[in-house]
């Protein structure tokens, strides 16, 4: 019975650690270049702790520099997917888990042609800096 009773307290004792812990907010820059006009959209889902997907953001402008500001509190990761005229690409999920605190992650995002101009081929480049991504 003792057991049962630790257990319980201790299961409610991890649910408030995890209410009450949050991350702080990190900015995610885009540069999407090259062969953009076969992109419909380009969105930025975010990650809870549970690495469970939770909202999305599809107002990302098609080419040119821009960025986005994780959801206050509770994001720790991100996925980006570019809607093409072929369908989806998808990069990540990448998660950081506060080990880049005011880092800035730079995703530069290069469409090309491949085989002829018969399909989209994405060069996905993620790199994270503390001061400005190089396309700034």
């Amino acid at each position: 019975m003792m057991f049962v009773q630790n257990l319980g307290l201790l299961i409610i004792l991890l649910s408030v650690i995890n209410i009450s812990y949050s991350y702080p907010q990190h900015r995610v820059a885009f540069n999407t270049r090259g062969y953009i006009e076969a992109i419909n959209k380009i969105c930025i889902h975010w990650y809870d702790y549970h690495q469970n997907e939770i909202s999305d953001e599809c107002d990302i402008p098609v080419g040119g520099p821009s960025s986005k500001t994780s959801p206050a509190n509770w994001s720790i990761g991100y996925k980006l997917s570019v809607h093409t005229e072929g369908g989806t690409l998808h990069n990540g999920p990448f998660f950081w888990w506060d080990g880049w605190v005011n880092g800035i992650y730079c995703n530069d995002i290069h469409m090309h042609l491949k085989a002829g101009g018969l399909a989209i081929k994405e060069s996905f480049n993620l790199t994270i800096v503390y001061d400005k991504c190089f396309w700034e």
